[in-house]
């Protein structure tokens, strides 16, 4: 599939950076006084009481995945304790259980903000100081006060705006428009990728959906919001892509989990014929050229300091195929000879006004023999004289076009020429 994509250079946020161990860390939010209390056992599903109230969005949609691989009380405490925090206009400092070491405060903050990616304004970084048997964190906003209260209206609105216009139609219906809004509506910023220096919030949803502009982890984070916000299963996976830090998603639709990288759907112009080659692939085909980084679960405190990239929690097993963006939406050929239901999908293609239309061929067919006979035997040629029969020559399709071999999807893809 690499060949089909354009080249694009992602990054991730660096690493968390914990300073100052032997400075006093107060607030007004909390007493410089230890505190103990017990651990909370239930998950949250969104930041506030107020917001699981008054937010019907996340009515049915799973929202805490990341919260349920963890397995020491103290790193869960201190994740329900930013929950409680995180909505307040200034960066809190937090009172926790244990004397918490980095490894531990990591996990604490990047569940949360991989549970929930609206909290756009929480870095991942954070300062803390150990209090004898408690810790003291402080967490890391990237705006506050008045700028913060008018970010997340600004944030608001722009969601609220694009989920107005959510399909009423299936699961992969809504996510393919949630998809397909962001390629649309963002740019891919190769100026932060290049430098590894982000400024602004490229790496989070509000850059991908106000600002117009991300890298991947900003795609990955506005998509599954939005997907959670559509009533859609989504977790944000992390690892490298051609040696690239790198984002991307796991998405359950129609019961199934499937993997999608919403940034390299995203053509930004280029090769459009291989636009959405990433959209719900199976483990086997992403992991052909996109290689997860470790769990959390897989490492200690000692382990995790040798590991230069964000590290996963949920990961989901995917092995569906019946939502592979070319599988819903395309015809499987098996035998040339008997695929009537061809000729009237590039009918319909070419009354949507298409630029490009696919065939997947059958796993059972060869896929040179399928190529040769659509090519050089002339049933591509067929298949388009029929669909302009079929529309009355209204449009008009040109009867020769240029077919694309994506072979490790199993999918051939022609470009469709309209005569004037």
């Amino acid at each position: 599939m690499k060949i089909y994509k354009t080249a694009l250079v992602c990054l991730m946020t660096c690493a968390v950076a914990f300073f100052g161990c032997s400075c006093s860390l107060t607030d007004d939010s909390e007493s410089s006084e230890p505190k103990r209390s017990s651990i909370i056992e239930k998950s949250v599903t969104t930041p506030s009481a107020q917001d699981v109230e008054n937010d019907k969005d996340y009515a049915d949609v799973k929202t805490d995945y990341a919260y349920e691989t963890l397995t020491d009380d103290y790193v869960k405490e201190l994740y329900m304790r930013i929950a409680k925090s995180v909505d307040t206009v200034y960066a809190p400092n937090i009172t926790t259980t244990g004397s918490l070491s980095d490894y531990q405060i990591t996990q604490a903050v990047e569940a949360y903000k991989n549970d929930h990616p609206e909290t756009f304004w929480l870095k991942g970084s954070s300062l803390f100081v150990p209090y004898g048997d408690t810790t003291s964190v402080k967490l890391d906003y990237t705006v506050q006060n008045d700028e913060l209260i008018a970010a997340k209206k600004k944030f608001n609105i722009v969601v609220a705006s694009v989920l107005k216009n959510l399909p009423s139609g299936n699961d992969f219906e809504r996510e393919e428009y949630i998809n397909n809004y962001i390629i649309d509506n963002c740019r891919y910023d190769e100026e932060a990728a290049e430098n590894d220096d982000v400024q602004g919030n490229e790496n989070d949803a509000y850059g991908a959906l106000v600002d117009g502009k991300a890298v991947c982890e900003g795609y990955a984070r506005a998509f599954q919001l939005l997907c959670n916000k559509a009533n859609i299963d989504c977790v944000l996976l992390s690892g490298t892509a051609d040696s690239d830090n790198h984002a991307w998603n796991g998405v359950k639709i129609g019961g199934d989990w499937y993997q999608i990288d919403v940034t390299w759907n995203d053509t930004d112009g280029e090769n459009n014929y291989a636009e959405n080659d990433y959209f719900n692939l199976t483990d086997d085909l992403m992991f052909k050229d996109h290689k997860l980084s470790y769990k959390y679960s897989e490492l200690n405190s000692q382990t995790y300091l040798s590991v230069d990239t964000w590290c996963n929690f949920y990961v989901p097993k995917c092995t569906a195929e019946k939502y592979n963006y070319f599988n819903y939406k395309y015809p499987t050929v098996s035998d040339p000879d008997n695929a009537d239901d061809v000729s009237q999908a590039v009918a319909n293609a070419a009354k949507n006004g298409d630029e490009y239309f696919s065939i997947v061929v059958d796993k059972n067919t060869d896929f040179d023999y399928m190529y040769d006979r659509m090519m050089k035997d002339g049933y591509l040629y067929n298949w388009v004289s029929e669909a302009n029969e079929i529309n009355g020559y209204s449009p008009r399709l040109a009867e020769s076009c240029y077919v694309y071999r994506k072979d490790e999807l199993g999918v051939l893809t022609a470009e469709l020429e309209y005569v004037d």
